[in-house]
């Protein structure tokens, strides 16, 4: 009874908590407002004591509230707003490359998807001002796609590198990687502020315009932007990248894009102790695909070709914030109160041609192509109630409750075509099948949690930090055409801790620690999914007893921080028990099925059936090195080096996911002392690997070995002039300056490269 009433009272629930705890300043600013005052920094006692580190940053995401991050032991990096405006990404995830414990899973201006410690897709948790992208729709290893968001609204970009349950839920195993949007300037004052940037990159003829305005009258506070992208397919360079050689440039199909995006946020100060605020944003993607190339052109095999495209890609969101900060109320000196409501609607399609061979000897190959089609209604409220409570002089208490619904409404259509081809009369004999039963039910995916945790000055020197959280997840299959939804509810809860400890040895040293355990509950398509798989070579079947999977993390490392250096070494590992992996059924299994799924499978052309299960048993180990420096006349220097390793321990033989083994990134970077012009010269190393097959399991076009590759990158910007008010200003940047052909190693063996030398020209105009 507890479980069926707790979703549908919970909006009270959150209001009454807001009234319990009551309002009041909030210890750190809500997970959606850069900070607005210089970070504090830990220095030596020198003649620059008093002034921060030129490498200085805070975050929101690690422990729920701003702060330094040289305070924290959680491993989180953080790109703020001026890094992003020189970068120029297409999406969040191309600030990932040479980041130190994570990389880019995808292709194209919005597939794009983080990796990190090696875990992708759902393993990750995306957020967008603390709260969640993630929805329970999405496949295993393709998590939300980062080009929801546009990145000109984006203030800060925060990765959290290790398990973050406690505070944000389930997907948490890997890390979280935090949108930070842009708010309305903190000026008490009338005023309006505009910006204009064109930017023009040559690789795929990409044409993008972003505009945007902002204000404030007295209580009343706005900030408008809007964005509108043109980018072409591009053609990956000649080369050879291990046993792949292009010797003239090859076009990566599907990898184009037309999009629009909006955003607005509105502010209002309902007095000196309160505001609120309303964040809309809309997006809206024409086709675009996963990449493609033309096997024959590389050396690949041509017996399967697999086209995956979004005809289109709809998303709207909208939040609704209150916070009330004066402080004197028992249970809490802060309290925030969040709710969204985002719609997400899309098209796949599957394109997929397979040669079976030949029926017999002598005979021609026979043949099957799928064309499906999956339309994607999702629906998705959610809830985030939080308070700050300083208790005594060395505790400092945030807790709160969440809750998010998914409510999944699909349509598939599959048309298969089977060519069986003879030596004999009637030679070819075409039979062709429709199916317009949905390969997953419809269903809602509730879940909802309560959390809490103390940070606490055990001494001058160490501080811990003790958190808990409890979370349930229940799934409900609804009425569907052609679906017997009886047996395929599912309902799972479970209780995740995290420690973590700084230990200051002298102030500009400190040491770290920490273990977090996280979860994944199983999404509606691990447990739900029924039909021939996206890759088109497999058929995969439903399996409604999947459970959650759980993963423990232990880091230790130390941070270095001085007014003109830092140093960050942290070693970790993580490892993931009842993993849930993509298990191929013998023969003795596929014979036990029933006679009319076996049918089916037939029909369908798949060359193995697969279902998802928790066989797996994961461990992860890696090392992450940060450092920079900064010279007094204006060059700063620096880089970071990543050690990976995975390791699979249980009853599954699947190979752990193509990642780097060991990946370098550095940078020397020139800032004038006027800040009139800066320029820079970027590196990445990615080291050689094996490549891990299953048993049987053929090379793929790449080879044994996933090969090194080194990107060189050189960008500059200048000031030009001023004017009318305006300031003008030119950023030119020339990426993949040796026109190297290579493929993040995530998109390696399903070859999938990157572009070549590409010159990328921003002109800005700011007010």
């Amino acid at each position: 009874m507890f479980r069926s009433r707790f979703p549908s009272r919970l909006a009270g629930l959150g209001l009454a908590f807001a009234l319990v705890a009551g309002g009041a300043p909030l210890a750190a600013q809500e997970a959606g407002t850069p900070a607005a005052k210089e970070p504090a920094t830990t220095t030596a006692p020198d003649d620059e004591s008093s002034l921060p580190s030129f490498f200085a940053t805070t975050t929101v995401t690690a422990v729920g509230r701003e702060v330094d991050t040289f305070e924290v032991a959680t491993p989180v990096t953080v790109i703020p707003a001026l890094e992003i405006e020189r970068r120029a990404p297409n999406n969040a995830a191309d600030l990932l490359r040479d980041q130190p414990g994570v990389d880019v899973n995808g292709i194209g201006p919005n597939q794009a998807r983080p990796v990190i410690r090696g875990q992708r897709g759902l393993r990750v948790l995306f957020l967008e001002d603390g709260l969640r992208m993630n929805n329970a729709r999405r496949q295993t290893d393709f998590g939300e796609i980062t080009g929801l968001v546009d990145m000109d609204a984006v203030a800060t970009m925060e990765v959290v590198r290790g398990p973050a349950s406690v505070l944000y839920g389930s997907d948490a195993i890997g890390g979280v990687l935090n949108l930070v949007t842009k708010t309305p300037g903190a000026a008490s004052g009338a005023g309006l502020s505009s910006a204009l940037d064109l930017r023009y990159g040559s690789a795929a003829d990409q044409r993008r315009l972003s505009a945007s305005a902002g204000g404030r009258h007295g209580r009343f506070s706005f900030l408008l932007s809007g964005t509108y992208r043109d980018s072409d397919e591009y053609d990956a360079p000649t080369g050879r990248f291990g046993d792949i050689r292009v010797t003239s440039p090859v076009r990566v199909e599907d990898s184009g894009l037309r999009d629009r995006n909006l955003y607005g946020v509105f502010g209002l100060a309902l007095g000196d102790s309160q505001t609120l605020s309303l964040r809309l944003s809309r997006y809206r993607a024409d086709e675009t695909g996963f990449g493609f190339v033309d096997p024959g052109r590389i050396g690949g095999d041509e017996s399967a070709l697999v086209r995956i495209l979004y005809p289109y890609q709809d998303f709207d969101r909208a939040t609704l914030s209150w916070e009330a900060t004066t402080a004197g109320f028992f249970a809490a000196d802060s309290v925030q109160v969040r709710t969204y409501f985002q719609r997400n609607r899309r098209e796949l399609v599957n394109d997929i041609f397979i040669d079976i061979g030949p029926l017999m000897p002598g005979a021609p190959s026979s043949s099957v192509a799928v064309d499906s089609t999956n339309r994607t209604d999702l629906d998705t409220l959610g809830l985030r109630t939080e308070a700050i409570k300083l208790a005594g002089r060395r505790h400092l208490l945030t807790w709160g409750l969440d809750y998010y619904r998914d409510r999944s409404e699909n349509t598939d259509a599959s048309l298969s075509t089977t060519t069986l081809r003879f030596p004999f009369p009637p030679f070819e004999r075409v039979v062709t099948t429709f199916d317009p039963i949905a390969n997953a039910p419809n269903a809602r995916n509730e879940s909802w949690g309560l959390f809490a945790q103390d940070e606490i000055t055990a001494s001058d020197r160490l501080r811990l930090t003790v958190g808990a959280r409890y979370q349930n997840v229940a799934t409900r299959a609804r009425p569907t055409a052609g679906w017997q939804t009886a047996d395929l509810d599912f309902d799972d809860d479970a209780f995740v801790g995290a420690i973590t400890a700084t230990y200051q040895v002298f102030a500009p040293l400190n040491l770290l620690a920490s273990w977090g355990r996280g979860f994944r509950a199983p999404s509606i398509i691990e447990r739900l999914f029924n039909g021939a798989t996206p890759e088109g070579d497999g058929f995969q079947i439903l399996n409604a007893g999947l459970t959650s999977e759980t993963s423990d993390n232990f880091d230790i490392g130390l941070k270095y921080r001085r007014r003109e250096a830092y140093l960050e070494a942290v070693y970790f590992r993580n490892e993931i028990r009842d993993g849930i992996i993509q298990d191929f059924l013998s023969p003795a299994e596929i014979a036990a099925l029933p006679a009319a799924l076996q049918e089916q499978i037939r029909e369908s052309g798949a060359q193995f059936v697969v279902q998802q299960r928790n066989l797996d048993r994961l461990r992860y180990v890696g090392l992450e090195i940060a450092t920079g420096y900064r010279h007094r006349s204006g060059v700063t220097v620096g880089g970071n080096y990543t050690h990976l390793s995975g390791r699979r321990l249980g009853r599954s033989a699947a190979p752990v996911d193509d990642q780097y083994s060991d990946k370098i990134a550095a940078f020397v970077r020139y800032e004038a002392p006027s800040g009139r012009f800066w320029a820079e010269y970027r590196l990445r190393h990615n080291a050689a690997t094996p490549v891990r097959l299953e048993l049987g399991e053929p090379l793929p076009a790449v080879g044994d070995e996933l090969p090194a590759f080194t990107i060189h990158t050189v960008a500059g910007g200048v000031s030009l002039f001023e004017r009318g008010g305006f300031s003008h200003a030119l950023t030119l940047a020339v990426e993949n300056l040796t026109d190297e052909l290579y493929a993040e190693f995530s998109n390696a063996t399903f070859f999938r490269p990157e572009t070549g030398r590409n010159l990328v020209v921003s002109y800005r105009i700011r007010r």
